[in-house]
């Protein structure tokens, strides 16, 4: 099966290059990215680019949508999330987390999220379930292409959370499990098959510890940084410092300021704003040679 990741730009990719490792531990076929562009991918993701919606619900669903379409894809897909990592080799399951009254009764829920789960279980009960369940999961799910289309073509400007929505009109024997999303870190037990984070966890450098220990193998789908990456900086010796730079060296991706990347001839990997910024970007990415011009003194 192929695998979708509907994404949104996130400070240095992080958790998405750590999920990426971790399919590993899934049988799949193609790999999507729709959304935003992440910087980390090479050319095994297939990125789909499609444009933010402000309700992020309606965006991720778009993005789903988009790989769809742009792919070809046909039959069962998997979607992941950049947030889930595969622990342990994974065949998918029907799961669940009980019925949506019930996790409406605990208090979980709260604002627009609420306010989308509402929506669904009313959509739902119109069309005869009484008592629909929950598939609120942190966990990779799998969808039919041609009936998750025809479900959004079919409820289109209504509210819903899409894989609630789908499960249910397309029903399956499902196990009951609890939740897998980690809100404050603590490493997952040995028996774990899949961690899904908070977005204060991924800030946690015992979680980054972690992470790279679990996962310290770079993958097919990462960009390769085998080589010398170039950065054209704010400052004034910045043309000066690029032609000695490219006597006789070769490079293999450039991050560029916007002026220097409007005048740059070949592709701009990144744009950075400011020195700092331009390191950090380098060194998510993995680049460990690095020639600098145009480097200010102090961030611009």
């Amino acid at each position: 099966m192929d695998i979708v990741y509907p994404y949104k730009s996130a400070p240095d990719d992080l958790e998405l290059r750590y999920s990426l490792r971790s399919l590993a531990n899934v049988p799949h076929d193609r790999v999507f990215v729709a959304g935003d562009k992440p910087l980390i991918i090479g050319p095994a993701v297939q990125h789909v680019p499609e444009a933010r919606i402000d309700d992020r619900y309606q965006s991720s669903t778009a993005n789903i949508v988009a790989a769809i379409w742009a792919g070809d894809i046909k039959g069962q897909f998997v979607v992941m999330h950049d947030d889930i990592f595969v622990l342990r080799p994974w065949v998918f399951r029907h799961e669940h987390r009980g019925t949506i009254a019930e996790y409406l009764r605990s208090g979980e829920a709260s604002g627009e999220y609420r306010s989308y789960i509402e929506s669904t279980r009313d959509i739902l009960v119109s069309k005869g379930i009484a008592d629909p369940l929950w598939f609120g999961l942190h966990t990779p799910t799998v969808y039919d292409a041609q009936r998750l289309l025809e479900m959004v073509e079919g409820f289109e400007g209504h509210r819903y959370l899409l894989r609630t929505l789908y499960h249910n009109l397309h029903p399956a024997p499902a196990a009951r499990r609890g939740d897998v999303k980690a809100r404050l870190w603590g490493e997952p037990s040995a028996t774990a098959d899949i961690l899904s984070i908070s977005d204060d966890v991924a800030r946690s450098h015992s979680f980054r510890r972690w992470i790279a220990a679990r996962f310290p193998d770079r993958c097919r789908y990462e960009i390769a940084t085998t080589g010398k990456c170039l950065i054209l900086g704010y400052g004034p010796t910045l043309w000066v410092d690029v032609e000695q730079a490219l006597d006789g060296a070769d490079y293999a991706a450039v991050i560029a300021s916007p002026e220097a990347a409007e005048h740059w001839p070949g592709d701009v990997l990144a744009i950075a704003h400011d020195d700092d910024h331009a390191d950090r970007i380098a060194r998510s990415i993995g680049f460990d040679d690095v020639t600098w011009c145009g480097r200010t003194k102090e961030a611009a």
